[in-house]
């Protein structure tokens, strides 16, 4: 190139050209050459204006300019020095920087952009990708691309409808046609340049190139403190001064900046800790926008600015005057018009449907978009989410052809009674004309509302009430509602009702909150200690004793201190476990802990409902916890004959929340729907008195659609005077209700709705950074107006608790909160809530997450995940862990495990591995041999419970290889257990119970810590003992092994004990002791909630009995079995009781019935997505097709080879009974005796319990067979 400098490689490739590696020959030095490739007259003076500045240029923190040549013969090219490293976009793409990075970074770029100042250069384009760290160093930047830099005596390059910059960096210069563009656009850009750096983010964000443009442009740029809790006071000043709207008010170049920013000490790089602060006066307001599309492309001159290019801009300013709005024209072509003079949001709506209709006027060949929404309050005006709408609907407006007036659905129902609107075939809403103004209406005193219209409900309730009583019998009553429709009202008229009669009934509480919707319990703490008389702040014995009194007033003694130990534990009054072997040991088992607890709250309900009907009175259930759900669904199951009420009440949401919450308890549903036109009469003139005439009255039936929240706050506005045109929308009513209040009331009820439906006042004043005391006052006075209400006992000591009289209220004083009081809102509420003790994880948590705190949100979503698994709600811990990632980008590797045990627990086994594997991989990488191993052994516990036995063995041999590393007697012993599983699967039994053997003392050695792994390691080597044939010494163990889970209260393993001591006890011929264990099995499957365990129970008892040749005791338990296995969350039930009942068909005789179950299962398994068979399913599924067809003795001899090695126990002996009955039934008779002599003779040396089946058979065929004249049709054959 040009003689000098010789290419060696591509590095980058770009639309205008690319870059190449070359050596210079002069210099012997690498360079950088820039080489045209599109050359265009524009972009030919674009590279020519780059070289002549870079020329010009000299300083450290500037890329080095070498040589130029835009020879006509040759490809023109800019050589500049090389530089090795990476540019700041691709290291904010994996971190943000340190405050201490920022301001060393930020200061060398202002120095640089200064010295480009000092020449007149402006860059115009500074952004992260033009930032390069040479070798990856903060302390080197070099400032690249001076593409679209100019000097002041420079002709502009660009024409109409162009940008020059990177929008989302851009200046509101640079945004705006038309303005001059100078060195304190450099500066707006380098502050967000160092606002994405300490936040990851740009301070000005959107979806379309509008929405952008005009938040730029509108929107007062957020504060660093509000995305970055604790940035130092002066930095988050100074960088709140670079991206001032008006460039004067700027540092004026990049001198000044860098003095600024190098006047600052840094110490390190981490954030102090955050200043006092409080919520701000600022609030959002309802607004409306407008965007104008671009002029037809024939009505511009490319010649001219846009300014001078838009014939429109003249017209557009005289309707923007015309209706008070502002207007900027972007710097792209299109225009904005803002509208929000007005505070109700209908009367926003109208005002700019009316300039949208005169803009139509003026400019009838332009696309227009109208959206309302909230915005916030500075010195700009506020644009919010609405823009990025109205951006959106523009863009579909340019492709739908016609010019016309687009809008979307929100701003449509506001203006509905109004205006005319139509649906376009795509789906948009046009906006057509106006119509007839309503007629206004007469301001009326208002008077307090009775509950009206809801006769019918009240009378459900009542008679399930006398039901529940009479009978008795549990009952269970969901009333939905959406918000605002009364629900609250009506429970509480029922329950005055009942205290009116004096009905003879415990009432208890409680209520969901959105800020406790994933905690654990939630819901029934609050009833529980509601019931108990525990507010929360008392001291720890008090709380244990007010709970101890309240149970022993109707628990047996003998129960009591069960009772009391595990309300505790899901009350939050924990009670010591010194002396509590149960507590003690569910506290270290998260499964047994759970069922505890819900066994406790039964056996509470189950001694209170001897006494009296309890009625349990819960509000808001679809922010319930899943937990506490779960549980009521219990106590409805297990206390049906009890005089049990749960009323509930819910909005619609509930049917994404729990689609059929308590369906199967006999629920019935209220839903409330709007009131009458005679209930919303009855109202409106028992509140507003004699002054409401007819025509007033039906004209706010009319409006309020029914609805008794919106038809109350109809009635203020009227009595108030309000203005003529009543909201039509819930947040415009709230909105209009909110407005007449005084700023502070207004302030104080921004901060308390923060904290969510229920508040304190000293929270409160927490959050306005004062004294509570002064509060005093204020909240009386939205007491009084009926506003908040005044809880008799709240929930922290010493502090006083309210509550906002409707939901609806909160949300509209929240919407009001700007984005940044909102995130300092959040950070001050955790701060105050932890103070005052609040112990719910999520409750912190969601705070923290929404206050920009984020690892520590994801810090207590942990933690509130290992919770919800100590309870067994694995559903809400894998939520939690999600969240958690989805904050921090990824789980810890302890965290990462305790989800995929979670998963494990919830079926989802490819996940589960999923995470165990990569915290594996992490666990090796830190050389942490412990942890890995702890891994290796869950994962092959998981493999093996999918059958995949090979890989299971692999991880145990894994384990075994590290285990030289690590001294430490629990995993030594959990090792034990994985090697002797391993040699069970391989069926090495011998070996495996003397494993297995070692593995129980040891563990048993470690007292409780070893508990869990000396329990499992006994019932496997029960189960090993039993098919060895010693099965006398398999049940002395497993009697050992019950009454050790007995003495727990280890309900899960206990099941587990008697259902293998069950099948020990079968083959002692031990019928009634079988069917005794495993009717107690099933049993507790449903106490515990686990329908995997009450099917496996009703499995065994299903294929024992049929094994014993009692079909008839065994089909209702079959039956049982598939109406059990949909709701059983192990995806490989369905093969297995599939199996079964074609197994029964079998031998039964139903041939088709059994062929027709084999030849789904084997379609399934080799359609996509089908589950796998294992491999003894495998050989049952053959013996079935086998035995339905007339194969020959090729085909069996091959099975039963294959049987020997797969097949599970007694299933080999099957196998040959199957022959012997396919032969029976083709009439090959002596064949059939020979095949059940070779089961016999099997039977001999493997225990089963289908010894006298097979004899009884052997005992038929040899007397037919002699006789010579056989019956074709046996009995069950």
């Amino acid at each position: 190139m040009g003689g000098r400098f010789r290419v060696e490689a591509l590095a980058e490739s770009g639309g205008m050209g690319a870059v190449y590696r070359a050596w210079d020959v002069t210099t012997g030095r690498r360079v950088a050459a820039k080489v045209l490739h599109d050359p265009s007259p524009h972009h030919l003076a674009r590279f020519a204006r780059e070289a002549e500045l870079l020329a010009r240029l000299a300083h450290p923190g500037i890329v080095r300019y070498v040589a130029y040549s835009a020879a006509r013969e040759s490809t023109p090219f800019l050589v500049m020095e090389w530089l090795e490293g990476e540019d700041l976009c691709r290291l904010l793409a994996r971190r943000r920087l340190s405050v201490a990075e920022t301001v060393e970074l930020g200061a060398r770029v202002a120095a640089a952009l200064g010295a480009a100042h000092a020449l007149g250069i402006v860059h115009r384009d500074l952004k992260p990708a033009n930032i390069f760290l040479v070798g990856g160093r903060i302390e080197e930047p070099r400032l690249l691309d001076f593409g679209v830099a100019r000097l002041p005596d420079m002709a502009p390059i660009t024409g109409a409808g162009m940008l020059v910059g990177t929008p989302d960096y851009m200046a509101p210069e640079q945004a705006r046609s038309g303005d001059e563009v100078g060195a304190p656009a450099d500066i707006f850009s380098l502050g967000c340049v160092l606002f994405q750096c300490v936040t990851g983010a740009p301070p000005f964000q959107a979806d379309h190139l509008v929405a952008l443009l005009a938040r730029i442009i509108f929107d007062d740029p957020p504060r660093l403190s509000g995305r970055c809790p604790g940035a130092p006071p002066w930095l988050d000043a100074l960088v709140s001064q670079m991206l001032e709207k008006d460039p004067a008010r700027r540092p004026r170049d990049g001198a000044a900046a860098h003095a600024a920013l190098a006047a600052q000490e840094v110490h390190g790089g981490s954030i102090p800790a955050p200043a006092s602060s409080a919520l701000t006066s600022s609030e959002r307001r309802f607004h409306g926008v407008a965007v104008i599309g671009r002029a037809p492309a024939s009505a511009l001159d490319a010649t001219l600015s846009i300014c001078e290019a838009d014939p429109d801009a003249g017209a557009l300013r005289e309707v923007a005057a015309r209706f008070e709005g502002r207007l900027e024209l972007l710097a792209d072509g299109t225009a904005v018009l803002i509208v929000g003079r007005p505070h109700v949001p209908t009367d926003v709506a109208a005002q700019l449907a009316r300039c949208a209709l005169a803009l139509r006027e003026r400019v009838p060949d332009r696309p227009i978009a109208i959206t309302v929404g909230w915005g916030e309050l500075g010195r700009g005006l506020p644009v919010g989410d609405a823009i990025q709408r109205a951006a959106g609907l523009l863009r579909s407006a340019g492709r739908a052809g016609a010019p016309r007036i687009l809008l979307d659905k929100t701003t449509a129902g506001l203006l509905e009674a109004r205006f005319e609107a139509a649906l376009t075939a795509s789906g948009a809403v046009e906006l057509r004309g106006e119509r007839s103004a309503a007629e206004p209406w007469r301001p009326l005193l208002g008077r307090p509302t009775p509950c009206v219209g809801r006769d019918h409900e009240l009378r459900l309730l009542e008679q399930t009430f006398a039901a529940c009583a009479g009978e008795p019998a549990a009952r269970a009553v969901l009333v939905i509602g959406a918000a605002g429709m009364g629900k609250s009202r009506l429970l509480q008229e029922h329950l005055a009702a009942l205290r009116r009669a004096g009905a003879p009934a415990e009432i208890w509480a409680g209520h969901g909150d959105p800020l406790r919707a994933g905690s654990i319990g939630g819901l029934l703490a609050e009833v529980i200690r509601g019931a108990a008389g525990i507010q929360g702040g008392e001291p720890i014995e008090e709380r244990r004793a007010l709970l101890r009194a309240r149970v022993a007033r109707r628990a047996p003694e003998a129960e009591r201190r069960r009772i009391e130990e595990f309300l505790g534990e899901l009350a939050g009054v924990p009670f010591p476990d010194e002396d509590s072997l149960p507590l003690r040991a569910a506290r270290q088992d998260p499964e047994l802990l759970g069922e505890q607890m819900q066994r406790a709250l039964r056996d509470f309900l189950r001694a209170e409902c001897a006494a009296q009907p309890v009625v349990l009175a819960l509000e808001d259930v679809h922010w319930a916890d899943r937990a506490s759900v779960a549980a009521i669904d219990a106590a409805l199951r297990e206390l049906a004959d009890q005089p049990l009420v749960v009323l509930a009440t819910a909005r619609p949401e509930i049917k994404q929340a729990y689609p059929d919450l308590w369906g199967e308890r006999g629920r019935q549903e209220i839903w409330l729907r709007q009131l009458s036109p005679k209930a919303c009469a009855q109202l409106t003139r028992e509140a507003l008195g004699g002054a409401a005439d007819s025509a007033l009255v039906d004209r706010l039936v009319t409006q309020s659609e029914g609805q008794p929240f919106f038809l109350e706050e109809l009635i203020r506005a009227t009595a108030e005077g309000r203005g003529e045109a009543m909201p039509d929308t819930v947040v415009a009513m709230v909105q209009v209700r909110l407005e007449a209040l005084p700023p502070p009331a207004r302030r104080i009820l921004r901060a308390a709705s923060v904290l969510g439906e229920v508040f304190w006042r000293g929270a409160v004043a927490h959050l306005l950074g004062g004294d509570a005391a002064p509060l005093a006052d204020h909240l009386s006075a939205l007491v009084t107006g009926e506003l908040c209400v005044r809880r008799r006992e709240g929930r922290f000591p010493g502090e006083e608790e309210y509550c906002f009289r409707q939901a609806l209220l909160r949300e509209g004083a929240y919407a009001q909160l700007t984005e940044d009081d909102r995130a300092l809102g959040h950070r001050l509420a955790a701060e105050w809530l932890e103070g005052a003790g609040e112990a719910d994880p999520l409750v912190l948590a969601a705070h923290c997450e929404r206050g920009g705190m984020t690892a520590r949100a994801a810090s207590l979503l942990v933690r509130g995940a290992e919770l919800a698994a100590a309870r067994r709600a694995y559903l809400d811990a894998e939520g939690c862990y999600g969240r958690a990632e989805a904050l921090v980008g990824a789980l810890l590797p302890a965290a990462r495990h305790a989800r995929g045990l979670a998963r494990f627990r919830l079926g989802r086994h490819t996940e589960a591995l999923a995470d165990l594997a990569a915290a594996r991989e992490e666990a090796a990488e830190a050389a942490e041999p412990g942890a890995e191993i702890e891994l290796l052994l869950d994962e092959a516990m998981i493999l093996d419970w999918t059958g995949e036995y090979r890989a299971a063995s692999e991880r145990v041999e894994a384990a075994e290889r590290l285990a030289d590393w690590v001294d430490s007697p629990l995993l030594n012993a959990r090792l034990l257990l994985g090697v002797g599983r391993s040699l069970h699967r391989d069926d090495r039994e011998d070996e495996a119970a003397m494993v297995l053997s070692r593995a129980a003392e040891q563990a048993a050695r470690l007292g409780d810590e070893g508990y869990e792994t000396h329990i499992i390691a006994r019932l496997m080597l029960g189960f090993i003992l039993a098919s060895l044939g010693r099965i006398d010494e398999a049940v002395r163990d497993l009697d050992a092994v019950i009454l050790s889970c007995e003495e727990r209260s280890d309900l899960m393993h206990l099941g587990a004990a008697r259902n293998n001591r069950a099948l020990a006890r079968a083959l002692q011929g031990d019928r009634a002791g079988m069917i005794a264990d495993l009717e107690r099995t099933i049993a507790l499957g449903r106490d515990l909630g686990q329908p995997a365990f009450e099917l496996v129970g009703r499995y065994n008892l299903a294929e024992h009995l049929y094994l014993m040749d009692d079909l008839e005791a065994a089909a209702p338990h079959a039956r049982a079995v598939q109406a059990m296995e949909p709701r059983c969350d192990d995806h490989h039930a369905p093969i297995a009781v599939a199996l079964l009942t074609a197994r029964l068909r079998l031998y039964q005789g139903d041939e088709a019935g059994a062929r027709g179950i084999a030849l789904r299962l084997r379609a399934a398994q080799e359609g996509a997505g089908g589950d796998a068979l294992k491999p003894s399913e495998d050989v049952l599924c053959s013996m079935i097709e086998l035995a339905t067809r007339d194969d020959d003795g090729a085909a069996w001899a091959a099975l039963e080879e294959r049987s020997a090695r797969c097949s599970v126990g007694q299933e080999r002996i099957e196998v040959l009974e199957a022959r012997a009955l396919a032969a029976f039934r083709r009439g090959r008779y002596v064949d059939a005796r020979l095949q059940i002599e070779r089961a016999l003779a099997a039977a001999s040396t493997t225990p089963t319990v289908m010894g006298s089946r097979l004899r009884r058979w052997h005992a038929e065929l040899t007397a037919q067979t002699e006789s010579e004249a056989p019956d074709t049709h046996p009995r069950r054959r």
